[in-house]
């Protein structure tokens, strides 16, 4: 017969069934907890990236303001050859200079800094050209593209030239000195106000509102991190160049009238959190 201290000792225990129980309801909990954090996660994120665009939309207005018109950003010349100056490098260089140090009125927005008889636009020492930053570079997140896709894996472009990255760090600079994450480039588009259509069957239409080009030939690098894919909104990916189009597509018209939204200012559009342009997760600066 046991002792009854023996006895107490063994019902106070948890028996292996008990303990499997207990893990299992933990694991479930768990499982239901964990994706809504992420969805909390996700949604700060994108309230923090409208707040981001939120702060460029007033520095344009300010650049709009005093030059009577927003910044250009047509990356095609007139016969459709690539500028190698994409609408994300000229957003930047429009609101802070592409130093950082402020915007020169004399700039003509190209790459090479300098006007066709080869004089510089862009010296330092032309500081009466130029005026102050409508942008603070605080809260700019600036970045050079080789800081983003790394020392010679920007072909074509001038690799010191700075682009405004969004909040979403889930890319890592590969060329970064300092080791930061960083996001992915805002890409800006400026509307032709003299544009008349907005036709997705056939994005090359001289008269549509918005020119998907304007920043093709930086959505045609592959992502910055693992093995380098295309972005879903790639030429490579995409053949007929209408994503872009029918993303920003007002559909409030019916099927009858197609506008896009902002058909009279400009659109920001970040990759969002999946770091990819052209897919579901992507951020504009407009509600749809």
């Amino acid at each position: 017969m046991s002792s009854p201290k023996k006895t107490r000792s063994r019902k106070g225990a948890f028996t292996i069934v008990e303990l499997m129980t207990v893990l299992s309801i933990i694991i479930i909990l768990i499982s239901l907890v964990v994706p809504g954090l992420n969805r909390v996660r996700r949604y700060s994120r994108r309230v923090k990236q409208k707040n981001q665009f939120h702060g460029i939309d007033v520095a344009i207005e300010m650049f709009n303001s005093q030059f009577e018109e927003y910044p250009p950003s047509d990356g095609v010349d007139s016969s459709g050859t690539p500028l190698h100056y994409c609408g994300a490098m000229k957003l930047c260089e429009a609101l802070m200079g592409q130093d950082l140090l402020g915007f020169n009125p004399r700039s003509q927005f190209n790459a090479t800094l300098e006007d066709g008889g080869g004089n510089s636009l862009y010296e330092l020492s032309t500081q009466n050209q130029r005026v102050e930053t409508y942008f603070d570079i605080e809260n700019a997140n600036a970045y050079r593209l080789n800081e983003i896709y790394g020392t010679g894996n920007c072909v074509d472009f001038a690799e010191g030239l700075y682009v405004l990255c969004d909040v979403y760090t889930n890319v890592r600079g590969k060329g970064a000195a300092s080791g930061d994450k960083i996001g992915m480039p805002i890409l800006y588009y400026k509307a032709d106000t003299a544009g008349t259509v907005h036709d997705a069957n056939n994005p090359d239409n001289a008269a549509n509102i918005y020119d998907y080009r304007d920043n093709q030939e930086l959505v045609d690098l592959p992502k910055p991190w693992g093995d380098g894919q295309d972005h879903t909104m790639s030429t490579t990916s995409n053949s007929d160049h209408d994503i872009f189009l029918k993303m920003i597509t007002n559909d409030k018209f019916g099927s009858a009238i197609k506008r896009p939204y902002k058909a009279k200012s400009y659109i920001l559009l970040s990759a969002g959190y999946d770091g990819d342009y052209g897919t579901s997760d992507d951020i504009f600066n407009f509600e749809k």
